[in-house]
């Protein structure tokens, strides 16, 4: 059950980033803030997870920071295209 609370928190962490999308759809600047808040969220709530259960390691964090930089830079180009 412990594990269904952290899902949803990101669920609801990725939901508020999607609806500010839809509120700021007419401002791209914004959007790419927001696209840069959710990515950090996004590895905040990586590292935090990881933590709780005791499976922190280096690795895991290069691999939230490099698929948060991915999904950055691709949603970023395709905002300022």
């Amino acid at each position: 059950m412990k594990e269904v609370k952290h899902y949803l928190a990101l669920g609801v962490i990725l939901a508020v980033g999607f609806w500010l999308y839809w509120v700021f759809n007419f401002n791209r600047q914004v959007q790419v803030w927001i696209t840069v808040g959710m990515g950090c969220a996004y590895v905040l709530w990586g590292i935090i997870h990881h933590a709780l259960r005791r499976e922190l390691y280096l690795r895991i964090i290069l691999e939230y920071l490099l698929v948060a930089g991915l999904a950055c830079t691709f949603t970023i180009f395709l905002l300022l295209r």
